[in-house]
């Protein structure tokens, strides 16, 4: 069974810090590319920002290895904030939390905005934003698009849909294949309607990766999917 995904309990956000892949396997590579990008692309003296940064186990991982980096995360969990406060004491001057509501991301950026004015050069999000209804998702690349400064990229991994019944076989042989590399569990569901159940049972709202370019493109990026394992994606947006 899937650990219960009520992130403002302590003990689920301590559970999950203690291993983030153990569902997704695929979440490490898909880490190493946006690293790859981080690493040739940030510009020291500007910010990054990160959507939903859970127990703060990202920012620790670029820090490692960017040590001019400065970043700006955003969540809502007091149990996973507290995590990333107690990871991230090492790097007091180079990442600022702000606790703030990410179905709500369009009112950050008003009058008594919560965010550091910053030239915000990138902004991340990881694992986080399948939780927003596709409004939610449209109003929150609007604002990611706004906070931008030109030239300015969007990186997202995330989940998306699995939408096509036919196709739920190779899907579950690839699964499985995950595991054995692994040695892990994916529990997805054992079949098409059992995976829906799953997904809907972890509150989780994932749209196609069509819909995803598609919500990207309107938003006035241009963008595209560098990297897709099933139903794991890695999309690169940039502002104009």
């Amino acid at each position: 069974m899937l650990y219960s995904q009520n992130w403002s309990d302590p003990n689920t956000a301590s559970e999950w810090s203690k291993d983030a892949n153990k569902y997704n396997p695929v979440r490490a590579e898909q880490l190493e590319m946006l690293l790859a990008i981080l690493q040739d692309e940030f510009e020291p003296g500007k910010t990054m920002l990160d959507l939903g940064y859970g127990s703060g186990l990202v920012e620790e991982l670029i820090f490692q290895q960017m040590p001019n980096a400065q970043i700006v995360g955003v969540d809502r969990s007091d149990a996973m904030m507290a995590l990333a406060a107690e990871r991230l004491k090492p790097y007091p001057f180079q990442f600022v939390p702000v606790k703030f509501d990410l179905t709500r991301l369009p009112s950050i950026l008003g009058p008594d905005s919560p965010l550091p004015r910053q030239r915000y050069q990138i902004v991340f999000s990881v694992q986080a934003l399948h939780h927003l209804t596709t409004e939610e998702l449209q109003g929150a690349y609007l604002t990611v698009y706004d906070i931008l400064e030109p030239r300015g990229w969007f990186l997202l991994v995330d989940r998306i849909a699995v939408s096509k019944p036919g196709l739920w076989n190779a899907y579950h042989s690839l699964w499985r294949l995950q595991e054995q590399q692994h040695d892990t569990a994916i529990q997805e569901g054992k079949d098409f309607d059992d995976h829906a159940a799953v997904v809907a049972a972890s509150g989780d709202l994932p749209i196609s990766l069509e819909q995803q370019l598609h919500l990207l493109s309107d938003a006035g990026f241009e963008a595209d999917c560098l990297h897709l394992h099933t139903n794991r994606a890695f999309f690169a947006a940039r502002k104009p």
